[in-house]
């Protein structure tokens, strides 16, 4: 079943920095938590429709995925969605307002199905809502420190 969990914060950043960081594959460890390598699986490496292999730690488990930019609206929004099994999609928006930028963030799963599943539901729960809000977090930090 798909799930869907929202956060948002106030960052003290022009949008136009924090979707820059959003859109740059090399800096994607800031909002994708657990990610430990993100290659580049051809030579489109930004934009809409540009693809990578990732190797990402998720609880005790390393996932291999291919992750797509599947939508760019320059300076406003951007999704990463991953593909297959393990689905997910992340969706930054952001729009600004004089010094600050208000970023509001969608992050959608698949939950685990089954028996097992409805046991753990309220802790993959847990877990994505925590990795929304430290994402946001982390985001407010790089940009700051740059």
């Amino acid at each position: 079943m798909r799930r869907t969990v929202r956060a948002s914060a106030t960052i003290l950043a022009p949008a136009e920095a924090l979707f820059e960081c959003l859109a740059d594959y090399k800096r994607a460890e800031v909002f994708i938590e657990g990610l430990e390598e993100l290659t580049p699986s051809g030579p489109q490496t930004t934009g809409e429709g540009a693809r990578f292999e990732a190797v990402l730690h998720v609880g005790p488990r390393v996932l291999r995925t291919t992750i797509i930019i599947a939508s760019l609206v320059a300076g406003r929004a951007i999704t990463w969605s991953s593909v297959g099994a393990d689905r997910q999609s992340l969706v930054f928006e952001l729009a600004q307002t004089d010094d600050e930028t208000a970023v509001s963030l969608e992050i959608s799963y698949e939950e685990p199905g089954g028996v097992a599943g409805a046991l753990l539901a309220p802790f993959v729960r847990q877990t994505v809502e925590r990795r929304a809000n430290t994402a946001l977090k982390r985001l407010g930090k790089q940009v700051s420190a740059s």
